[in-house]
């Protein structure tokens, strides 16, 4: 079965207090590697996990998440479903954010082995950013895999691939931070999708040439729409009738913290001490 490797690298990420759900954003898989070792992490959103920006000083209004993995490349809907609390016995976060960029709306966990012991991995990882040669330009297609509003095909547990384009330049930090903008209709659910710029046949090279074969770029992790006056996650939209999502306040632009901060993020993760407090072996 001709399932695509991303498709079969994302999940929903339910953030519960207790039993009670409270959100639902999306997640995807990433390896982090550490010399000869290697680490699956869950990438999504810091609201994701908390419902709240990460410079608002809020407590978190969920305990714990639920996501899955696949168990088998050939039939999606064999899955693995993992309940994982965010916390750990010291209430210390099991997440990590960005120490450079701290109001990055950002957080990565690191999996433990035994969550997937019997699964079938897709995952990405830097290579999808640094040997990916595309050419990133302002109009430049750019696709995101995930959950809007909840919905996708719960029989196969596959997600919604939406496409938009680029709405500023790839190579400058937008208002100085490592953001892309994006044009693109993105709902609720969606927060914490990855970004892709995907080429089938011939395709626009970094070094100004053309190659053929098709690409994917990972280009990052989609956060929040900004309306005409502030900045608002997806699901803030859904739950604030006075904002609504009419055309006359949202601009339609979405933004995307680069892929860079990912991999900044993931390399700066002290395994040993992350293993030591959390109390679980990884890779």
């Amino acid at each position: 079965m001709g399932i695509d490797h991303l498709s079969l690298s994302t999940t929903p990420v339910v953030l519960l207090k207790g039993d009670a759900e409270m959100s639902q954003g999306t997640g995807f898989f990433y390896v982090g590697k550490y010399g000869e070792a290697q680490v699956v992490f869950l990438v999504t959103n810091y609201h994701v996990l908390t419902g709240h920006a990460p410079l608002e000083a809020k407590p978190p209004i969920g305990d714990n998440i639920v996501f899955q993995f696949h168990k088998s490349h050939d039939n999606p809907a064999e899955i693995q479903t993992v309940r994982m609390p965010l916390f750990t016995t010291e209430s210390k976060p099991v997440w990590v954010q960005s120490a450079s960029v701290p109001e990055a709306d950002l957080a990565v966990i690191p999996i433990p082995a035994d969550a997937f012991a019997d699964c079938k991995l897709a995952c990405i990882s830097k290579e999808w950013t640094t040997e990916a040669k595309i050419k990133l330009r302002p109009t430049s297609a750019v696709t995101l895999i995930g959950y809007p509003y909840g919905y996708f095909d719960r029989t196969n547990a596959l997600p919604i691939w939406k496409t938009g384009s680029l709405a500023s330049e790839p190579d400058v930090d937008f208002d100085g931070k490592p953001l892309l903008t994006v044009d693109i209709s993105a709902f609720p659910g969606m927060s914490g999708s990855p970004a892709f710029a995907i080429s089938y046949g011939m395709y626009e090279t970094e070094d100004g040439g053309t190659s053929v074969g098709g690409a994917r770029k990972f280009v990052g992790v989609y956060a929040s729409m900004q309306m005409l006056n502030e900045k608002k996650f997806l699901e803030e939209i859904h739950g604030s009738p006075q904002y609504g999502i009419a055309l006359s306040q949202s601009l339609q632009l979405g933004h995307v913290w680069k892929a860079r901060l990912v991999d900044e993020v993931v390399s700066s993760v002290n395994i040993q001490k992350w293993e030591a407090e959390i109390g679980a072996k990884l890779g």
